[in-house]
């Protein structure tokens, strides 16, 4: 247990988040008593409380949920892959990194969610276009750091690896991985929470279910309480999805000083 706390946020650090949120609250709290703002502009803490549990116990809200991280599995999944493997042929390859970064550069320009519509025309409202978004979101960010990661390795630590007889897999299983590995772990950071910000904005624009589905059923019916329900829970899904990214580097990179969450 003593192992695993030591990966886990700071008490300090989660004593600053935790007093961030109650003084957002009580400024919410605060402004829709004070100006009685009508609920349909700004409903108050307990009336969106009230609305989480009511789709959580109807069970809507758990399947917006799985809808929505299941979405996000399978793009991130597809585009980390693909981002590693081009991020590390790239740093092996002058000549295929000359001809790519063109390419990527002007790729990277291209927000997924310029793509939304397109994909509905070819997907439908069907998961599979969430996924492709999901995928381009991570597969740039993955690419780009991973070849930034290996190609950043010193290269007299190759060169005292080859030395003393590193070569082929032992290389890069003993010493590429572990030297470029923080970068790469960084990169995954940013790129799930791009994947998470592109599914839900996908799910804006056609979808049948799902967080972002979600939202803009209740925006229609004028639920702004399940508007801002619905906000809070990609706000705190995001946030443990990148907090579990975040354990994973220092678990894994304990040699690597970091500061705050």
């Amino acid at each position: 247990m003593s192992r695993i706390a030591r990966y886990l946020p700071s008490p300090g650090g989660a004593a600053s988040a935790l007093l961030g949120f109650i003084i957002l609250l009580a400024v919410w709290w605060g402004t829709a008593a004070m100006f009685q703002t009508r609920p349909v502009i700004l409903p108050s803490p307990p009336a969106v409380w009230r609305s989480l549990l009511e789709m959580a116990v109807s069970g809507s809200l758990g399947a917006d949920i799985t809808t929505s991280l299941v979405e996000l599995f399978w793009g991130f999944l597809i585009g980390t892959v693909l981002g590693l493997m081009t991020g590390a042929a790239v740093a092996r390859s002058r000549a295929l990194a000359a001809f790519l970064d063109p390419i990527v550069d002007g790729f990277r320009f291209v927000l997924p969610f310029s793509m939304v519509p397109l994909l509905v025309v070819w997907f439908g409202v069907s998961i599979t276009g969430k996924i492709f978004v999901v995928a381009y979101a991570c597969y740039f960010v993955v690419a780009v750091n991973t070849a930034a990661a290996i190609s950043g390795i010193d290269p007299l630590i190759l060169k005292a690896a080859r030395m003393i007889g590193c070569s082929g897999s032992h290389l890069l299983f003993r010493v590429v991985l572990p030297a470029a590995l923080p970068g790469i772990l960084t990169g995954l950071q940013v790129a799930v929470a791009y994947a998470w910000v592109s599914v839900i904005a996908a799910e804006y624009i056609g979808a049948q279910a799902g967080l972002g589905y979600m939202i803009t059923n209740a925006q229609a019916g004028l639920e702004t309480d399940k508007v801002i329900a619905g906000m809070v829970v990609i706000g705190v899904v995001g946030l443990v999805l990148s907090q579990a990214v975040a354990l994973l580097r220092r678990a894994t990179t304990p040699y690597q000083s970091s500061t705050g969450w």
